[in-house]
């Protein structure tokens, strides 16, 4: 299981990948170069601190492609997943808060988001599951191991104040039981309980209720939206076709929180324009219709579920973030993997990546 293994994988899954990420990390410093300057005195603060971020992620796509075999995953599976909810709860008593959410533990020289650890670690337990539990999976009482498995680790996480980690990880988990022959009135029962325990959840935090209540008179009155949206929208709009240019973005001038990490992509859409727009969906889009034929191809039903998970939470994760950005869905914190800032999550989707780069090597053709 740790060897290194120099199978052909996927040529065209690891040109895409350098060519995404190396296009965030110029991204990141477009975006975040004023306002670092502005803050700091320190325009390239960003940027260095992605660069640096991406060298340790390409070590560690490097280390899950060729060195971890995904068997190992299986084999390790209760012990991966326990590790990551004892990090996440650690979270609650010895985190970080940044502009008002815990979600942060702070090593000295760098801070980790224990919750990016989360995402790959539930995948792989509920392939595990699926694994050993397919033949059981229409029964409603089959249900009831991985959906405690999935609320013991989102509990925590939800105490964080984060909400969109959560339903993209509950999202995901039974996307994967679905495929795995859940029945549609599980699915609508498990839906309906999911949608209450996340109102539960907006209720409890009276600024969910503030965003929610300007999400839906958006569609009647788009000045009631969010700012953030409001920004995003103007930067979509401004760029046009071919874009300002690269570098040459307004809204980035202090006039949209956050650009260089949840709000990149309106700083896409602004400064390359509707192709530059188009080609970051067309990459998500490629790698969904690559990881759902990757699937039939596997040799045994964990890396089936396991190729299917990942490519779930890669690419839910990214339609959630355009969502917000284009004002589809109400505003929520959530990067779009490989472009937008931010260390853990850039490592974590790099690593989760390159598991999907070792699956494409035991492709059967």
């Amino acid at each position: 299981m740790f060897k290194i293994d120099f199978r052909k994988p996927d040529s065209m899954l690891i040109v895409l990948i350098c060519l995404c990420v190396i296009f965030g990390t110029i991204m990141v410093f477009s975006s975040s170069f004023i306002s670092a300057y502005i803050r700091w005195s320190a325009p390239y603060k960003f940027f260095f601190k992605q660069v640096l971020w991406l060298l340790v992620g390409f070590g560690v796509m490097f280390t899950t492609t060729f060195i971890i075999s995904y068997k190992f995953y299986k084999s390790h599976a209760k012990l991966i997943y326990i590790i990551s909810w004892i990090f996440v709860v650690a979270v609650l008593f010895l985190g970080v808060s940044r502009l008002g959410a815990k979600r942060w533990l702070n090593f000295g020289f760098f801070t980790i988001q224990p919750s990016e650890f989360a995402k790959i670690s539930s995948v792989i337990i509920i392939a595990e599951f699926i694994s050993r539990k397919k033949n059981m999976t229409k029964e409603l009482k089959s249900l009831i191991a991985p959906s405690v498995t999935i609320l013991f680790m989102l509990f925590p996480i939800a105490l964080e104040t984060d909400l969109g980690t959560p339903i993209l990880i509950a999202v995901v988990c039974f996307a994967m039981l679905f495929c795995a022959g859940l029945s549609m009135k599980v699915i609508f029962i498990s839906g309906i309980i999911g949608a209450l325990l996340v109102a539960e959840e907006i209720i409890r935090k009276p600024y969910r209720l503030i965003r929610l209540h300007d999400y839906l008179v958006s569609f009647i009155n788009i000045d009631a939206a969010s700012y953030q949206v409001k920004q995003s929208l103007n930067a979509l709009g401004a760029g046009g076709f071919f874009g300002r240019g690269l570098g040459k973005s307004e809204m980035k001038l202090m006039y949209l929180p956050e650009a260089h990490t949840d709000f990149i992509f309106p700083i896409i859409g602004e400064e390359l324009g509707f192709l530059g727009a188009c080609a970051v969906i067309v990459f998500f889009i490629y790698l969904f219709l690559k990881g759902i034929k990757m699937s039939k191809r596997m040799p045994d039903v964990f890396s089936e579920y396991l190729c299917l998970g990942i490519t779930f939470v890669i690419v839910f994760q990214a339609v959630i973030n355009l969502s917000v950005a284009t004002g589809i869905f109400p505003a929520k914190g959530l990067s779009l993997p490989f472009i937008s800032f931010g260390g853990t999550s850039l490592v974590i989707s790099m690593a989760t990546y390159g598991i999907l780069i070792n699956l494409s090597q035991h492709s059967k053709r």
